[in-house]
């Protein structure tokens, strides 16, 4: 978490006072959120959900997933990318990042079958994915986009917002995220056949709540997702802070950078620069070995800030558990459901597939994600730490 404080602690004393705090009935907290929010992506519809995970099931049910289809997903994400997709009844197919840390257009390309129904490019630590390469395919194949927002909140590609430019989007409010209400999340789209099918499976009676809904072909069995007024109230108030903390990342990124590259290291690929969250700092390495003694000579680096001594934390994608599939442990047993009977790897429409996962079908990812190392920025990072973070990063080169 970056920022909250007075602002959001105001917006929900207000709400409360209103004793208002049910998100349908009038134009609430969510509604304003979810209107501020479309207007600032440039995308017609937007729906609030209690997590990102919802919010990537929701739109892969918008775009209509279901069993017998197959889903690319990065092999650098956090798991609940793939365990979306299973909770549709399709397949997640794993495919090859770059150095970019984000999805290989080449790679996908090789991956794609008659059967690929969606292409989830993942925005990971706030990296922008190489979109316009992903778009291309997708377009020369029919295939959908979803993009996984959840980890670049605020993020831009090539002028664009990140979010926006696939055939929906997904976002995170999670603690750990560029804006937060705690938990939460939200999916975003130009179509209104996505917005409404991604509805239902938000919310099994958003037809009840809003009759302008009431679509009866429409009406399967969804679930409960919806977002409470509550983070509703705080998400508005952060809206507020989202551009000037992207904007200081940002700075300070592009300055360190420049330190690091004075130095002699070579940087990440990077997809859109100037445009992505400016969340970390990225340096790639010839060996996993000269990555993990940059890291560790980085930790020996001191920032004096005025709280207190701190060492700088740079850290490896390979160390990052859950984040790399080889670690998605029920993906990799296909334990895909609590049942064996609903079992998205057991269910006829999937048997044509095919589909065998092995710890080295993504090597080239291992590899890449062995030799590289990442840095955090921190919007509240003063121009005096930044300055050491600089000279920390020379020495450790």
């Amino acid at each position: 978490m970056y920022r909250i404080g007075k602002l959001e602690q105001d917006r929900v004393e207000k709400l409360f006072s209103s004793k208002e705090i049910f998100r349908y009935g009038r134009a609430g907290e969510c509604e304003t959120f979810e209107e501020a929010w479309g207007k600032r992506l440039g995308v017609e519809h937007v729906r609030m959900t209690t997590s990102g995970t919802a919010s990537l099931y929701a739109a892969l049910i918008g775009l209509g997933c279901g069993p017998g289809d197959e889903v690319i997903v990065p092999s650098c994400t956090y798991m609940a990318t793939a365990l979306a997709v299973l909770a549709t009844g399709a397949i997640p197919i794993v495919a090859d990042v770059d150095e970019s840390i984000t999805l290989s257009p080449r790679d996908v390309e090789r991956r794609i079958s008659p059967y690929t129904k969606v292409i989830i490019p993942v925005h990971m630590w706030g990296l922008a994915s190489d979109l316009d390469g992903l778009m291309k395919l997708a377009n020369e194949h029919n295939i959908q986009v979803l993009e996984d927002a959840c980890q670049s909140v605020g993020g831009g590609y090539k002028g664009r917002k990140l979010g926006s430019i696939g055939h929906a989007g997904a976002f995170s409010f999670n603690y750990f995220k560029n804006m937060t209400c705690g938990e939460g999340g939200a999916f975003v789209t130009n179509s209104q056949e996505v917005m409404d099918r991604g509805s239902v499976a938000v919310d099994c009676c958003s037809y009840y709540w809003n009759p302008d809904e009431h679509k009866e072909e429409l009406q399967f069995a969804g679930l409960n997702f919806r977002a409470t007024e509550v983070a509703g109230a705080i998400l508005n108030a952060q809206l507020e802070r989202i551009d000037d903390m992207l904007g200081t990342m940002h700075d300070h990124r592009k300055q360190l950078l420049e330190a690091g590259t004075d130095a002699g290291l070579e940087s990440i690929a990077y997809n859109s620069f100037d445009d992505d969250c400016g969340t970390h700092l990225g340096f790639i390495f010839g060996t996993e070995e000269d990555a993990r003694e940059f890291s560790g000579r980085l930790r020996e680096q001191k920032v004096n800030n005025e709280v207190e001594e701190s060492s700088m934390r740079g850290f490896l994608p390979i160390d990052t558990g859950r984040h790399v599939y080889t670690r998605w442990d029920p993906i990799m047993r296909k334990q895909g459901a609590h049942h064996p009977d609903l079992n998205p790897y057991n269910l006829p429409a999937n048997q044509k597939l095919e589909v065998e996962y092995s710890e080295d079908m993504c090597k080239d990812s291992l590899e890449i994600l062995s030799r590289a190392v990442l840095l955090p920025m921190h919007c509240d990072n003063s121009e005096s730490v930044v300055e050491q973070m600089g000279k920390g990063i020379r020495e450790a080169a």
